[in-house]
């Protein structure tokens, strides 16, 4: 017990003072008591009074301290929490207007870690209003190089630019609000559907937002919907199919009508029939913008202006998909080899460049 109390110098403290008043006016009563200056009914009054005091006072000093304690472990959450963001503006960001949609990877370094670089030196030009497809396996730089397009992340060394400025020139604001993006796994506000596809554009119109939709395939389902437009979506969208998510999606990126457009395995959730239907709709959106395409099923990207071909963060080949196929090299041993139309995760180990030299 001695050693408890010693370990403890906020229980030692407590116990120790709070024994001390309850002796001292224990003590002190008494002695009034017996020399007679208090009869017996002012003792027990007196004594009840004061040993209620000290314990209040003590269980109030206990609350104090776990107060204090409940602030510390608040403010320790919220310093996990809210972080500085990584990636800010400059304060001589621009809201630069983009017009043409040129893309220009310039010397690019990038690398997620020390010592394990994504991109070496990467340089590539998509001139304005070009369809361009990527292709490749699982970790050769695909999502990579869109996502410093997007500025999800700044690279080492190099410039990455977009009608001649220097995104990091530019404020996020501005560049996220003139590209648009349907990832594979559009994420959905617990929102009703015509608030969620009015995301892409907040001041369109209730007959815009239809028209999105129709041109997604997207309104005859939402009209079998008790209550249409109106209805919630749940949270992430889990009320809906993976496909009406993904069309909810495209009409959102319709809606907005951004002159860059990334489509990152758009209509990998739909059915042929749906994904014919809505790539002539996507080929429509696509008129006067810069595309970028990611996907693993070729047959989606074969109609493409040009195809980039990457491998270990390297773009082994650029071209249309007739002149790929006519060179017999990585790309032509990627397209006899994808199944059921879609290109498998890896080969066996090996990288597009074996896949280019064997065979």
């Amino acid at each position: 017990m001695l050693d408890f109390i010693l370990l403890d110098p906020t229980f030692s403290c407590c116990t120790l003072s709070a024994a001390v008043l309850k002796i001292g006016t224990l003590y002190y009563s008494l002695s009034l008591w017996s020399q007679g200056a208090i009869a017996a009914a002012d003792f027990v009054v007196a004594t009840s009074l004061s040993l209620l005091i000290i314990s209040e006072a003590r269980n109030l000093s206990k609350r104090f301290l776990e107060f204090f304690e409940h602030i510390g472990n608040i403010a320790n959450g919220v310093f996990t929490i809210v972080q500085p963001h990584e990636i800010i503006d400059q304060d001589s960001a621009i809201a630069h207007s983009i017009t043409h949609g040129q893309i220009e990877f310039r010397q690019v370094n990038f690398s997620y870690s020390l010592g394990k670089k994504v991109f070496d030196n990467l340089s590539i030009t998509i001139q304005p209003g070009q369809r361009v497809g990527l292709v490749g396996f699982s970790g050769s730089g695909k999502s990579t190089f869109v996502n410093l397009i997007l500025r999800q992340f700044d690279p080492q060394s190099g410039e990455i630019l977009i009608d001649g400025v220097n995104i990091q020139d530019m404020t996020q604001e501005a560049l996220h609000s003139q590209i648009s993006l349907i990832p594979q796994d559009p994420s959905l506000f617990h929102r009703t559907l015509i608030e969620n596809i009015r995301y892409g554009r907040l001041d369109a119109t209730n007959e815009e937002v239809i028209e999105a939709a129709r041109q997604a395939y997207a309104h005859d389902f939402i009209a079998q919907i008790k209550e249409g437009y109106d209805s919630l979506v749940g949270e992430r969208g889990v009320k809906l199919s993976g496909g009406q998510r993904q069309r909810i999606a495209i009409a959102r990126v319709i809606l907005k009508d951004a002159p860059i457009l990334i489509l990152d395995e758009a209509t990998s959730s739909l059915d042929s029939i749906t994904e014919k239907a809505i790539q002539d709709t996507l080929d429509l959106a696509m008129n006067g913008k810069t595309v970028i395409v990611v996907a693993h099923r070729l047959s989606t990207i074969a109609h493409l202006d040009r195809i980039l071909v990457f491998d270990q963060g390297r773009i082994v080949e650029d071209g249309s998909h007739a002149k790929l196929l006519a060179r017999h090299g990585a790309y032509y041993r990627l397209w006899k080899m994808q199944a059921g139309g879609f290109l498998p995760v890896e080969a066996n180990n090996q990288n597009v460049s074996e896949l280019h030299t064997t065979g």
